[in-house]
């Protein structure tokens, strides 16, 4: 008889954990969620080509549209945002803000005559609040995020080069279905 046709009897699935596996789905969850989260960050801030035809403002201000959909998440929204503005202000004004703490980067800020002294408090304000949740490992509402992205449209706005009679640009965040 040939030894191919011999049956070879099943042996049983291994056991990996003592558990049903929920441990391993939790921890698959969570690698995926991370991973989901530093693909959007990655896909709204990879570095972009210069695009010719758009000013710093104009591509501060679709940028800051784009950062709505991270608003679930607060700490992601307003490091993107701060970043987006810092952004913005060293093409603006040739500083160097994302190279820079924010102490070093508001010394600069002070020579800067392109912006008003009403400006330049409130984008201090907006930085030094903006360290907080990196630094200190506080949850800011949504209530106090939207606030900071009008600020930072605010600046944009303010700070951007109008032509005489145009209004700038106005950012609507997005309306919560209720």
């Amino acid at each position: 008889m040939n030894d191919t046709n011999k049956l070879v009897e099943i042996k049983p699935p291994l056991n990996l954990e003592n558990g049903d596996g929920s441990s391993t789905m939790w921890w698959l969850l969570i690698v995926l969620l991370i991973a989901g989260a530093a693909l959007l960050f990655w896909a709204l801030y990879k570095p972009t080509q210069p695009n010719p035809g758009l000013k710093p403002d104009e591509v501060a201000q679709r940028k800051l549209r784009e950062a709505w959909v991270l608003l679930g998440t607060p700490v992601l929204f307003i490091e993107a945002t701060a970043d987006i503005l810092r952004v913005y202000l060293e093409e603006r004004f040739d500083a160097h803000a994302p190279e820079r703490t924010t102490e070093e980067f508001l010394s600069e800020l002070q020579s800067m005559p392109q912006m008003t002294g009403e400006q330049k408090e409130l984008l201090a304000q907006f930085l030094k609040y903006c360290d907080f949740p990196k630094f200190a490992r506080l949850d800011s509402t949504e209530e106090e995020c939207r606030q900071l992205h009008t600020v930072a449209v605010k600046i944009v706005n303010e700070t951007a080069p109008t032509l005489p009679g145009s209004l700038p640009p106005r950012i609507e965040p997005p309306h919560m279905n209720s």
